[in-house]
Parts: C-alpha cells; sequence; structure tokens
C-alpha cells in the first residue's frame, strides 16, 4: 500500500508540474515567440540507452587455484640453512674458543694483552656463532610471490565488488540552432541516467548481482586465503626482505616442482593487466514521444527567456574570469554516426592517479630548509670568490664573508654565465701595487710562493727600480 501511494505521489508530481508550465507558456506571449522561432530552426535529439553486462574472468581465478597448493607447501616447509655469524667480544664473555678463533689471534696480535712464557693471554678473541635462518633467496622469492599475489587478488576483488553489477543507463542528448531576430543562439541539453539491472529494491538487486554466481564464491575464498597468507609467520619472520625482478632461476627453483609452480604463478601475474571481469556492450537508439519533446521544448524555453534577461551578450571587464584566444584556425567535422565503443572507455585504474607535479623553477621545488641550505651554500662561494680575488682584511688577516641575503633565493642574474665566468674572474682579480711588492720582502717562503704564483706586471717591476735606484732604503728581513 505505502509503495502505490508513493507512485501515485510521484504521478501527482509530475502532473501538477506539466500543467504549471503549459498554464505558463500560454498565459505570456513572449513563450509563444521563443516557440515558433525554436521551431523554425534546427534542432537535433538522440535517445540512447545501453546494457553493460559484467562477467568475472575465470582465467586469473583458476590458475592461482592450481598453484595454492604448492605455495601452501612451501610456506609450511621453508628452506632454512645455518648462518655464522663473527663476533670479536672480550675474554671474559667468550665462551668456545675454535681454530678460526685461534687463527685470528695469530693475526691479529694486537688483540694480546700478555704473554708470560709459554701462556698467552688475549683481550678479546673471535667468537663464530651458527644460527638457523629463513633468509635464502627462494624464501624471499615466495614472500614476494605473496605480497604482489595479495595486491593482485584484492584489488580485483574491490573492482568486482564495486563495479560488478550488470548495468543500463539512458542518456538523452538535444541541440538546436536558432536565429531570433538578430541573435543567433545554440542549445545543448543532455541527461542521463544509470541504475542496476533489476529495478525495485535492494534486495532484489543484490538477488541480480554476479555475487550469486558459483564464480564470485570462488573469488571470495581467494580473497580470504591469499589475506590469510599475507598475516601468516612465515611473512612475519621474512619481514620486507623482498626480491627484485627478473627472478633467478636457481637450482632449488628450476628442480623443485613446488617452487617451479610458484614461478609460473609469478609470470602469470606479471603478465595479466586485465581488470578481472569481462564487459559486453549493447547499445540501441531510440525514438523520442511526441508529448515528451514537446515538455522539453516549454522547458528550454522557459530557460532561455531566464538566461536572455540575466546575461546580456556584451563582454563586461568586470565579470570576465578568464581570456583565451585560438592560435589557429578552427575547421569543425560533420558527425554522422555513433562512436565506436572502446574497451578503454571501461578501463579500471588499479593504482590512483599521482598529483600534477608544480611548475619547477631552476632549483625546482624547495622547502624551507632547501632555502637555508642553499643560501649557506651561496655564501660559502661567495667567501671562496673573495679568497681567489686576494681581499683580504690588512689588520685581521681574514676574508671579509659576507652575510646571507635575507630576501631568499639568489636570483639567475646573480650567477655569471660559463662563457664569462672566466673574464669576471680576472676582472675581479686587482693586480697588486708596488706598495705590496715591497711591504712582501721580508715575508717567510709561504709569501714568497704566494708572488711567485702571481707575477708583478712589467709595470710594478719598473717602479720598483725606480725606486732603488732613488736611493729609498731597503727593508731588512726581520
Amino acid at each position: 500500500m505505502a509503495e502505490e501511494n508513493k507512485k501515485n505521489s510521484m504521478r501527482d508530481v509530475y502532473d501538477d508540474t506539466v500543467y504549471f508550465i503549459d498554464s505558463l507558456i500560454s498565459s505570456y506571449d513572449v513563450f509563444p515567440n521563443i516557440l515558433g522561432v525554436m521551431r523554425q530552426g534546427k534542432a537535433t535529439i538522440e535517445m540512447k540507452k545501453r546494457y553493460m553486462l559484467r562477467a568475472i574472468d575465470e582465467a586469473w581465478v583458476s590458475a592461482i587455484e592450481e598453484s595454492l597448493p604448492a605455495l601452501d607447501i612451501v610456506i609450511r616447509s621453508p628452506s632454512k640453512y645455518i648462518e655464522e655469524v663473527e663476533e670479536i667480544l672480550p675474554i671474559e664473555r667468550t665462551k668456545t674458543v675454535s681454530t678460526r678463533s685461534l687463527q685470528h689471534l695469530s693475526m691479529h696480535t694486537n688483540l694480546i694483552s700478555k704473554v708470560e712464557g709459554d701462556k698467552i693471554t688475549p683481550s678479546k678473541l673471535l667468537n663464530v656463532k651458527r644460527e638457523e635462518t629463513l633468509q635464502t633467496y627462494e624464501n624471499k622469492f615466495i614472500n614476494t610471490l605473496i605480497n604482489r599475489l595479495y595486491l593482485f587478488v584484492s584489488r580485483r576483488y574491490e573492482i568486482a565488488k564495486r563495479d560488478g553489477r550488470d548495468e543500463k543507463s539512458t542518456t538523452m542528448n538535444f541541440n538546436q540552432e536558432f536565429t531570433h531576430g538578430k541573435i543567433r543562439g545554440k542549445i545543448h541539453f543532455g541527461l542521463e541516467v544509470s541504475e542496476d539491472v533489476g529495478g525495485g529494491g535492494g534486495e532484489e538487486i543484490e538477488r541480480n548481482y554476479t555475487q550469486t554466481t558459483d564464480i564470485w564464491r570462488r573469488v571470495e575464498r581467494l580473497y580470504g586465503i591469499v589475506s590469510s597468507y599475507a598475516e601468516c609467520d612465515f611473512v612475519r619472520q621474512m619481514g620486507k626482505n623482498y626480491v627484485r625482478p627478473p627472478i633467478m632461476r636457481t637450482n632449488a627453483i628450476l628442480k623443485n616442482k613446488n617452487l617451479h609452480q610458484c614461478l609460473e604463478l609469478w609470470q602469470f601475474i606479471e603478465s595479466y593487466e586485465n581488470a578481472g571481469y569481462s564487459l559486453l556492450v549493447q547499445e540501441t537508439l531510440e525514438s523520442v514521444d511526441d508529448e515528451y519533446l514537446k515538455q522539453l521544448y516549454s522547458t528550454i524555453a522557459l530557460q532561455y527567456m531566464i538566461f536572455r534577461y540575466n546575461v546580456r551578450n556584451d563582454f563586461e571587464m568586470e565579470n570576465v574570469v578568464a581570456e583565451q584566444t585560438t592560435d589557429n584556425v578552427i575547421s569543425p567535422k560533420v558527425i554522422d554516426e555513433l562512436k565506436a565503443i572502446t574497451e578503454n572507455e571501461f578501463s579500471e585504474s588499479a593504482e590512483p592517479r599521482k598529483p600534477e607535479m608544480p611548475a619547477r623553477n631552476r632549483y625546482g621545488t624547495l622547502t624551507p630548509l632547501d632555502k637555508m641550505y642553499l643560501q649557506s651554500l651561496q655564501v660559502a662561494l661567495d667567501a671562496d670568490e673573495v679568497l681567489r680575488g686576494h681581499k683580504l682584511n690588512q689588520k685581521t688577516g681574514t676574508a671579509y664573508i659576507p652575510e646571507p641575503d635575507p630576501a631568499g633565493i639568489p636570483s639567475e642574474d646573480d650567477y655569471p654565465s660559463p662563457e664569462n665566468a672566466g673574464a669576471e674572474e680576472k676582472a675581479e682579480t686587482p693586480p697588486p701595487s708596488s706598495g705590496e711588492k715591497s711591504e712582501s720582502a721580508g715575508e717567510p717562503d709561504s709569501a714568497a710562493e704566494e708572488k711567485a704564483e702571481d707575477p708583478l706586471p712589467s709595470s710594478g717591476r719598473e717602479n720598483e727600480n725606480t725606486a732603488e735606484d732613488a736611493g729609498a732604503p731597503e727593508k731588512s728581513g726581520e
């Protein structure tokens, strides 16, 4: 009874809406004028229905089920080996002395504390411990396989659970071109609704869902087994010890039938790229009822009147948000057939899309800590230029190092180009004067070597000889 009342109320709402629009259209002369202009124009309407029938792909389910017994045996009986761990410990903590301990002591006599006749007392000895470990290459391969298998099954399980229902959709596209006086107009109106096949309510939809099939119960069983493998003791002991592809074909992997079957499962997982279910799409075009077309025109006439009242066909700068102009001439094409249905339209994304990276400047995207490091590096480079230019403080004998630029990262103009770097270096290095030459006469050998690296120009030598001929007193070495 409640369902019938609900349908009746929806019908009442529909009737009242149609009556209100018809009354509004007939009450004003402007609407018949707009409808007449539209009917004289060019209009196209398309009503399209699409049925999408989904079915889980049995290939990947069967391949994993066939390999589960071999994988289970390997997990329950993993390979082990004895690992020797060497450690140098004080003599007080040494429990056993082996031949290797004596050989190590003979090669490292610094570990001997004292020698009394034939008695040798070491301070430390080499201890060799033997421990059983699971860290073999084959076990690391199985650990990697379990990780990949869990991701493989869980992704396809979630996709089938979310998108596994059969679905039908209805699409309506309306396009209208008309001329209203000096105004040319185009109207595009589209609407699409989708629903699960089975339609009446939640329980009915669930009964129609692919979960009712035997293949879905197999997928649920696989998901439960693989989830338990991902949390077993073997995986906890192995931790994050994985291998990188390609997998090495060791003797154990090739000759052990269980490991060899696990290798085949690995190869299947790496080569399978489908979403885990197949899809059959059926698309049909249907005619539009005249009554619905009349109601559609009335609704669009209302929208056109509201649009003309609120928006003028003028470019007002205060309302402009963005502006774009085409670089080339646009040549439109005429479309006279249905668009082909491709697999890409229904492809599933296995991983989330990576966000687009912001535009990178010369130094990339820098954090505040990176900016501080860059300023410190720039200060060090400036100090190096000062030292190479011999800009020394004569009173303290230390180089002048400028303070870091508080404005932030130096601009690109602050860095000389490679072509001008050498020229700028030479320009910043002043030639020593005659006074510097005379003051450095009594310096130690290091100063003499420095002067040998930077010889005086010819003009400096002539000035020095002239000063000596004039009777200038020479400085004696102090």
